[in-house]
């Protein structure tokens, strides 16, 4: 019996590689001058179904986290229009875009979009959006970070790694890793005291 992988195997990559649909396109920049029109959504038009907005609708579909933070901070600070549009709804699908892109502030805004029901446990996507925005080093991350743990809002076990990783040196400016590090280290005693 005779192999012939070693010959077959640039043919199977070849043909793998034919069979691939390219790329798509990156969208052209948008103007510098872009304004957002905040009556579109007043008129329960989407902002993306708007010239402008569909401008930046494709950058941030292709991964442009400027984009994608830009249409989150729209829906954000757009007065409400409830219930022609589900702000809130677009606002948390392009910052966790931005996130999902490694962006910090997408994902400190995720974190705060996702995490509105105190009486539970930190939902697990928003808990990883806030490692993500305290490893960045934004200050009120961290002070969420200590301040749902100490409401027992965070299992230990999910901690573990970022623990490692704040008993770095140099993770975080010192003054910062040092908080934190004493947030999650206060006994308990101290915690009913505040």
């Amino acid at each position: 019996m005779t192999r012939r992988w070693p010959t077959a195997l640039p043919l199977i990559a070849l043909l793998a590689a034919c069979g691939r649909s390219p790329a798509p396109p990156v969208p052209p920049p948008c103007p510098a001058n872009l304004v957002l029109p905040a009556s579109a959504p007043a008129q329960g038009i989407p902002v993306e179904d708007t010239p402008a907005g569909q401008c930046l609708a494709a950058r941030a579909s292709a991964g442009d986290v400027a984009a994608q933070l830009r249409l989150g901070d729209f829906y954000r600070d757009t007065p409400g229009t409830m219930p022609l549009i589900d702000r809130r709804g677009r606002q948390l699908h392009w910052y966790r875009m931005a996130a999902d892109k490694g962006s910090p502030a997408g994902a400190w805004a995720a974190v705060q979009l996702i995490d509105i029901n105190r009486d539970i446990q930190v939902p697990n996507d928003a808990l990883a959006y806030l490692f993500v925005a305290v490893k960045a080093g934004i200050p009120e991350a961290g002070d969420y970070l200590v301040d749902q743990w100490q409401d027992g809002r965070i299992d230990p076990g999910k901690l573990y790694r970022l623990r490692q990783w704040l008993a770095r040196p140099g993770a975080l400016p010192e003054d910062q890793r040092q908080d934190i590090i004493a947030g999650l280290n206060a006994p308990v005693d101290e915690l009913l005291e505040e």
